[in-house]
């Protein structure tokens, strides 16, 4: 079963990516603000225990999205671990810093409920059975020769 950390303040919009997203072949894990899921990130220690997928909100209490992608892209586990954000914001000067810090993707939320689903599907499709990306354990052994 593949893992998805979804890091969102909003209850509702938690509410319905959940609905979107977890089936037979996910299980979302929720994160309500920045500090919390930066913390138990951290004290992922196995290849196991990460996330196949991140979904990540950009405004968050605590700290935003952009602190959380930096500080989990600096975690050995999080260097390959496709980070989308999922935000209600398109402005341009935000989607160009999402990627300079390591973004793997951004989607804009929309007010419409089968749009938004549609669109969740497209991410989780593309990241679970479209693309195949490294382990960090084969990474760091790469590394190290």
């Amino acid at each position: 079963m593949k893992k998805i950390f979804m890091i969102e303040d909003n209850e509702d919009h938690a509410l319905l990516i959940r609905r979107g997203l977890e089936g037979d072949d996910s299980s979302v894990t929720h994160y309500s603000d920045g500090p919390e899921a930066v913390k138990a990130c951290r004290q992922i220690q196995t290849q196991d225990m990460k996330p196949d997928l991140i979904l990540l909100d950009l405004k968050l209490p605590g700290m935003d999205g952009f602190e959380v992608l930096k500080s989990l892209r600096s975690l050995k586990w999080f260097e390959h671990v496709p980070i989308v954000m999922l935000t209600t914001s398109s402005r341009k000067e935000e989607i160009e810093k999402a990627y300079q810090l390591g973004a793997s993707g951004y989607v804009t939320k929309t007010e419409d409920f089968g749009e938004l689903v549609a669109k969740l599907k497209r991410v989780k499709d593309y990241w679970f059975h479209t693309v195949e990306i490294p382990c960090a354990e084969a990474v760091s052994h790469e590394r190290a020769k």
